[in-house]
């Protein structure tokens, strides 16, 4: 027998500082690294919003709209929170990225082993393209993910060119000597051969990610807030054992986003059509039926609030506890636990990092594959 799952899940995200590959070198993620996206699945009843309410009083959270920032330093009313939100049964769904990491991930899957069949999504490709992110996050200077970037910019045949070239240098060298190292030096250098078969347009497309326009027609390269999005999708549709048409999903207002992320939706939709069977574990990207998407300014809804304390509360976490060079507060670390050991993986709940394994055990979390 299914269980009853919510109708309703309310998203917002702490982090966004819009698409990656225009970071300018002088402030490559120094200060927000991390970018959260976060669902909170229940009904938003008036017995939970009296409740919120007499949290906030408790708390003395004064204002219409509770801000993430202001419930950091509150940990016993987010402490609190959590116990409110056990209570009701209300799933919880996060999405941490560590920038860096994503667009060296983006640089595995457009230029080192971009996809060509369905061989290059089963679990082994998918570890294999997990240990060279890794590798390359960890190790690559960033200049090769700052010529990464400038590429998606220009779009420059040879500027991507050379680009190549630079990565299988690198990887090739002294400063890199692994099975891994030599690994992304040989795919790399196969996939130069193939770039180079190509038209001029055709190399360029197949090296870049695929970009979206945001309302003002610019090309955006590298979204982490776009990837999260279809991934909670994917991880709701698993925990509502496909059974989503009668789901709203309620984001936070996003004036510039808002348009691409209904066209990302749409299309996950669709990703069986493509023939992308993804193996993971916690979502289903096989979708039977599709879920409402709607937009709200978090003044007007409780549930977004919630959301995006969540967001906010384990971005901040993360960026103190991993570059904040302090040790962190008890009631802190008992609450980025919380979230992290509420989740069920079967489910799909729970909190998922794309992030260096060495990140994840620096947090005191032994990495789990996906795949």
């Amino acid at each position: 027998m299914i269980d009853q799952v919510p109708s309703e899940y309310y998203i917002d995200e702490s982090g966004n500082t819009g698409d990656l590959s225009t970071v300018k070198i002088e402030n490559y993620f120094t200060e927000q690294r991390i970018f959260a996206l976060a669902a909170v699945g229940g009904k938003l009843d008036n017995t939970l919003i009296e409740q919120f309410e007499t949290l906030k009083l408790a708390h003395r959270l004064q204002g219409q709209e509770v801000k993430s920032r202001q419930a950091y330093d509150r940990p016993r009313f987010l402490l609190d929170l959590l116990d409110l939100l056990e209570t009701r049964s209300c799933p919880i769904f996060i999405e941490i990225v560590d920038k860096h990491y994503f667009v060296v991930a983006n640089i595995i899957e457009r230029m080192v082993v971009p996809y060509v069949a369905e061989c290059d999504i089963t679990p082994d490709a998918l570890w294999m393209k997990g240990l060279m992110a890794d590798y390359m996050a960890l190790y690559a200077p960033p200049s090769l993910t700052h010529a990464f970037a400038a590429c998606c910019q220009s779009r420059d045949y040879i500027e991507i060119r050379d680009l190549y070239k630079r990565i299988i240098a690198w990887a090739e060298g002294k400063q890199a000597p692994s099975e891994i190292a030599e690994g992304i030096a040989r795919f790399t250098r196969d996939s130069l051969k193939d770039f180079r078969k190509l038209t001029k347009l055709k190399a360029v497309e197949r090296a870049l990610p695929v970009p979206d326009a945001n309302p003002a027609g610019k090309l955006l390269w590298v979204l982490p807030n776009m990837t999260s999005f279809t991934h909670i999708y994917a991880r709701i549709n698993r925990y509502a054992h496909k059974q989503i048409s009668g789901v709203t999903l309620f984001h936070d207002e996003q004036l510039q986003f808002g348009d691409i992320l209904q066209y990302a939706k749409s299309q996950t939709e669709r990703s069986a059509e493509f023939g992308l069977k993804l193996p993971l574990k916690a979502a289903d990207f096989n979708f039977s039926q599709a879920a409402e998407l709607r937009f709200l300014q978090s003044h007007d809804s409780i549930g977004i609030q919630i959301a995006d304390v969540m967001a906010g509360f384990i971005a901040r976490y993360i960026q103190d506890a991993v570059w904040g060079g302090a040790a962190m507060h008890a009631d802190k670390v008992t609450i980025f636990d919380r979230l992290v050991s509420m989740g069920d993986r079967r489910r799909g709940t729970g909190v998922n990092f794309v992030a260096p394994d060495s990140l994840v055990r620096h947090l005191g979390i032994v990495p789990q594959a996906n795949y």
